[in-house]
């Protein structure tokens, strides 16, 4: 039955388009922190860790200066992150100013990690220009409680989400597979919620015991449970963009995770494997590179220069 969902998913994704995008978001779309390297929440699985990877920008004033330099030197946006606040989302309110700065004055392409925001900051992002939005969406009670340490709900998010689609064009969830302890705990809820918003796209992440965080020694869900999902997924919104992110276990199992995400319907990886560009195209694939975020509307990629292989 799980082979047959997986060959329906992939036959729906080749029919609404055969496109594959390979996505590489660096370094015409970098990830900028505002909060540097500090987080109040330090969730189990992330511990701050990836953060570190990120450009610091603790201040609006450091914020607009290095987006004029990554514009001066060809980049086409940014994704702006960082740590999480006590009541769990990522702390824009002093940048919006320097957040409109940026979109008048260098017309960068801005997609906001947000987190759980609440209602006067989500229409301060649309007054401001914001394109896009992404959003952690977590489908289980148990889970946020577990993970993030706060006390919210899977309503909080749906909450989020509509707020968010009002005031913002691009509205696009990341739903993590197996962030319950590697468990599959809350992932079709999760759909569920997004299926409510109509999302621009879909991202889904996997978790990857990283070093340094309580997650360390979990063992991540199997590439098939990460299969069932995505197929699920794909069944359940044929018509939107569906991509695999750059949180999943790396190692010698990646190309068994990106190959299962791929022959479940995915349209974009972020980043993937040789290997996984040759299966593609074995599989009947157009291949082709987008040197972004792998959220970026399709709408956008038709008008811009960032395809092409």
């Amino acid at each position: 039955m799980a082979v047959e969902i997986q060959r329906n998913a992939f036959s729906m994704k080749l029919g609404r388009d055969p496109t594959f995008w390979a996505c590489y978001p660096h370094p015409r779309f970098p990830t900028l922190s505002i909060t540097g390297d500090s987080c109040a929440l330090s969730c189990k699985h992330c511990g701050r860790r990836y953060l570190e990877h990120m450009l610091p920008c603790s201040t609006p004033d450091i914020l607009f200066t290095t987006c004029s330099r990554l514009a001066a030197n060809g980049a086409r946006g940014a994704l702006i992150s960082g740590g999480y606040n006590a009541k769990g989302y990522v702390p824009l309110e002093p940048f919006l100013e320097a957040i409109a700065r940026i979109k008048r004055e260098l017309g960068l392409f801005l997609n906001m990690h947000t987190g759980l925001i609440p209602h006067e900051l989500s229409r301060e992002l649309g007054r401001v220009g914001v394109d896009m939005v992404s959003v952690d969406l977590i489908g289980s009670d148990e889970t946020i409680r577990m993970v993030l340490g706060i006390e919210k709900t899977t309503r909080d998010y749906e909450r989020t989400l509509k707020e968010l689609k009002q005031a913002v064009p691009h509205v696009v969830p990341h739903i993590c597979i197996g962030l319950h302890k590697g468990r599959i705990e809350g992932e079709a809820k999760a759909l569920e919620i997004a299926v409510k918003i109509q999302p621009a796209a879909l991202v889904f992440l996997v978790l990857a015991p990283t070093a340094g965080t309580q997650f360390e020694k979990i063992t991540p869900p199997s590439p098939s449970e990460v299969g069932r999902v995505i197929a699920a997924a794909r069944l359940k919104f044929p018509e939107v963009t569906i991509a695999l992110g750059c949180m999943r276990p790396r190692g010698d199992k990646r190309a068994e995770f990106e190959l299962q995400a791929l022959q479940s319907g995915v349209d974009r990886i972020e980043i993937p494997s040789e290997q996984t560009v040759e299966a593609a195209r074995r599989l009947g694939l157009d291949v082709r590179r987008l040197e972004a975020c792998c959220a970026v509307p399709d709408d956008l990629i038709e008008v811009s220069t960032w395809s092409g292989m």
